[in-house]
């Protein structure tokens, strides 16, 4: 078995989830690991297997998909991926619209729990959650920790929203918190404050953690005010998940704290969940849900552009059949050096996230990017772009102290120029742009269909 693993099992970890999700969550922990270097063909079979089941289901039990038409015969069939073609793509919009009918009419056998999911788009969701799904969930978590090395008694900062694994469980009002059974300290960044990010910055390097975990644009702020303090702070990596990281945030981060970083692609819907192994490529994690990277309805080629649709595997209670992420990624056709034959990708970026939609197709702009590019720095506090129509962006400015009209154009000339002109620009001042409920901060916000 030791051969399987890239890191030594965190033993005392598996034995805590496994008090919480029921003795079979060590045996399912090992079993994952051993399936994700068996050949593709079997891991192929075994989401088949999975999939026929848990699509015959919500043909029986799930409103929403009970009059599902053309889809009922291929299903029971057992057609597999083909009878997954019978189904319509549907989206997070379509879900807060009807939620009740996504739920199966046996759902209570599941031991389903509410949850609600960040509303980085402005569209936050609540569905349910069985068990088994939380059970995965909590081995991805752990699969996560364990792909970067992490071992148990490592400490570790989290700069979040949540206590441990539970989103809510610090109070708005609580700054932060120390475990010192487990050696962490959580930051709280419900209501961050430039103060704060200064205390938690001290307080990180009083720590000197192994490990630092949190949203990336919260991770950002503590090494701004760690490099601005002279603190010397260096993890053996750092984890990042709950936000697209982009290009620019993760060179910020390695060259702040002098580690790897390891990104982790995962939302409250539990429809997709991509890991960065050892050699920094994200894989699907195939035991929770089945993906699809789809182009304009076609699966994509290798290299090709595709958004992410996931289907629920174990989530019997509420199952989400095609549900469109509005991400977007690239498959690669060639296989991982980690050894582990998953399917691999390319994040691209996300739809409401960082992505402007333009007459000509779509451009990634980062807001951190965009300043990052002006001589001399522009003096904002904080910036996002905002589109309802493909020919306008709306930019957001809080100014920082200083900032003059000079800056405001020098800022709309950089754009423009990464726009290539595609789009009309307009500006407005305003006194704040507030993260999410969730912690997260919408650098963009688009609400302009995507076309491929």
């Amino acid at each position: 078995m030791t051969n399987l693993m890239s890191a030594p099992l965190p033993w005392r970890h598996l034995l805590r989830r496994a008090r919480e999700s029921g003795p079979q969550f060590i045996l399912g922990y090992l079993s994952m690991l051993r399936r994700h270097r068996l050949p593709p063909e079997q891991i192929r079979r075994y989401q088949e297997r999975r999939l026929e089941s848990i699509l015959r289901h919500a043909l029986k039990r799930v409103p929403a998909y009970m009059e599902t038409p053309g889809s009922r015969v291929a299903a029971m069939r057992g057609e597999g991926f083909r009878a997954l073609e019978q189904f319509p793509i549907m989206d997070r919009w379509g879900l807060v619209e009807q939620r009740e009918r996504f739920v199966a009419n046996n759902a209570l056998r599941y031991s389903p729990r509410l949850v609600q999911t960040g509303g980085t788009t402005g569209k936050p969701v609540r569905l349910y959650l069985s068990g088994p799904t939380r059970a995965r969930w909590n081995m991805m978590a752990l699969l996560r920790y364990q792909w970067a090395g992490w071992r148990g008694g490592d400490r570790t900062v989290v700069f979040g929203t949540s206590y441990g694994d539970r989103v809510g469980t610090i109070p708005v009002d609580v700054a932060y918190r120390v475990d010192r059974a487990t050696g962490r300290l959580f930051l709280n960044g419900a209501r961050v404050t430039t103060e704060q990010v200064v205390s938690f910055a001290r307080m990180t390097f009083e720590l000197h953690p192994q490990f630092i975990l949190g949203f990336p644009s919260l991770l950002v702020l503590l090494a701004r005010e760690v490099q601005a303090l002279g603190l010397r702070v260096r993890p053996r990596a750092v984890l990042t998940g709950g936000e697209l990281l982009s290009e620019a945030h993760r060179d910020y981060l390695t060259q702040t704290f002098g580690c790897p970083v390891f990104d982790w692609y995962n939302m409250w819907e539990n429809v997709a969940t991509a890991i960065q192994c050892e050699r920094g490529t994200y894989h699907f994690i195939p035991e929770l849900s089945y993906v699809e990277i789809l182009r304009n309805g076609r699966p994509a080629q290798p290299g090709e552009v595709g958004e992410v649709v996931g289907t629920h595997l174990e989530n019997y209670g509420m199952p989400l059949i095609r549900y469109n992420m509005n991400d977007l990624a690239s498959p690669i056709g060639s296989p991982c050096e980690c050894g582990r034959n998953l399917l691999s990708i390319r994040f691209i970026g996300g739809k409401g996230r960082d992505l402007i939609v333009t007459p000509r197709g779509f451009v990634l702009l980062p807001a951190r990017e965009v300043t990052a590019k002006l001589d001399p720095p522009i003096r904002i506090e904080k910036l996002q772009f905002y589109q309802e129509r493909k020919e306008e962006v709306l930019i957001r400015i809080v100014r920082g102290a200083g900032h003059n009209e000079d800056d405001t154009r020098r800022l709309l000339a950089q754009i423009g120029r990464m726009l290539e002109g595609a789009v009309v620009l307009r500006s407005e001042y305003v006194d704040d742009i507030p993260r999410t409920p969730s912690g997260k901060f919408p650098y963009v916000v688009c609400n302009v269909p995507l076309e491929l």
